[in-house]
């Protein structure tokens, strides 16, 4: 089966809204829960191993005294010792982070059943995002060992990134131009290497939410159809085709920062003498605090609707790369009775046309019904 990026994407579009409840609020019950998991987690752990203490404590040496940063990172170690700054590092930085990490993914394992099952049109509840609980102890450690193999790949790409530096340091060390160029250059390359190799866990989460795979089955499962076909090349593409969407949350944050700074420019240029200016700059910093509420709100709500649209798009690639995409769209909408890509009931008529036939089809002036228009991807693709 040919692959057609474009009409998986309005498929998934469709499914979107004939899903109910609807793809946004359970995308915000998602994001609300892994919140609070991760609160939870960073509030025992710093608690516990001193780093809420000591970030609150360089907060105010940088803000109420105005130390240099390195002024208030030796106090801080004068402060505690060595042998607590290494237990806030390795239990509230490291553990935590990895706590979190695996919480997110053991959570978003739940997620992407949801967003399958709204591709396929299955019409899933909220229960679906708990559905791999039973499995849990399973489930994390086919996160862990999924995090262990990317951290490996990272690690080897990042090893290669600095044996290219470091000839690039040597060779154009003193032309300064070329030596940021290579070193752009380098991190891009670096960047799409990692995004291409770690391709191949993109499917462990739909294998574990709707084949219940774990373990190294579920990773030698995912390796097999990601790679197989050249079907990393097609999900890279596809990822890489919503990239558009965040130029435009760019877009809207430089925006945002280029209205701050009219106002604050606006606000001093109208002021006259201390007192005035004083007021001109409370105005503006309440203005600007405004505008970033405004833009964070702005951001969510169209994060919430992002989210599970390229969720679900990987789901529909996953059945693809399974040979079980149905070309039908999940709600029935499309050229004809089958659904999208099934042929359209028309009826041919003979005689003298006049731009209209008796069919439901629309003619196209000889008779013969006008071909379907063929699915629209995003603006820029």
């Amino acid at each position: 089966m040919e692959f057609n990026r474009a009409q998986l994407k309005q498929r998934v579009r469709q499914a979107m809204r004939g899903q109910r409840p609807r793809p946004m609020l359970i995308t915000l019950l998602f994001t609300i829960i892994v919140s609070i998991g991760t609160q939870i987690v960073n509030g025992i752990l710093g608690a516990a191993s001193g780093s809420n203490a000591m970030t609150q404590m360089y907060a105010e040496l940088i803000v109420r005294q105005q130390r240099e940063p390195l002024s208030a990172i030796q106090y801080i170690l004068v402060y505690f010792g060595p042998q607590q700054l290494a237990l806030a590092l390795s239990v509230g930085f490291v553990l935590a982070t990895l706590i979190t990490t695996l919480w997110t993914d053991f959570m978003g394992v739940g997620y992407s059943k949801f967003c399958l099952g709204m591709a396929r049109g299955e019409q899933p509840q909220t229960d679906a995002l708990f559905s791999h609980f039973p499995q849990w102890g399973s489930v994390l450690l086919t996160q862990l060992l999924a995090g262990v193999f990317r951290a490996l790949w990272e690690l080897l790409l990042g090893v290669g990134l600095f044996a290219v530096l470091f000839g690039a340091v040597l060779l154009f060390g003193e032309i300064d131009i070329l030596l940021a160029l290579v070193v752009f250059a380098a991190y891009i390359a670096y960047s799409l290497g990692v995004k291409w190799v770690t391709l191949r866990y993109a499917m462990v989460d739909f294998l574990i939410a709707d084949q219940g795979l774990t373990g190294m089955d579920a990773i030698r499962e995912s390796k097999r159809l990601v790679r197989e076909k050249g079907n990393t090349g097609r999900l890279f593409i596809l990822k890489l085709s919503f990239i558009g969407w965040y130029l435009v949350e760019c877009a809207v944050i430089l925006a945002a920062c280029l209205m701050g700074v009219a106002i604050f420019g606006a606000g001093i240029a109208a002021a006259h003498g201390l007192d005035e200016l004083a007021e001109a700059l409370a105005v503006a910093l309440l203005g600007c605090l405004g505008l970033i509420l405004v833009v964070w709100l702005i951001l969510a709500v169209f994060n919430l609707w992002l989210t599970p649209y390229i969720t679900g798009a990987r789901a529909l690639f996953y059945d693809w790369a399974r040979g079980a995409y149905d070309t039908r769209p999940a709600d029935g909408f499309g050229g004809g009775q089958g659904g999208w890509g099934q042929p359209a009931d028309y009826t041919r008529t003979t005689g003298p046309a006049s731009g209209r036939g008796i069919g439901p089809g629309a003619q196209n002036g000889t008779g013969a019904p006008r071909p379907p228009k063929p699915p629209r991807d995003d603006p820029w693709n």
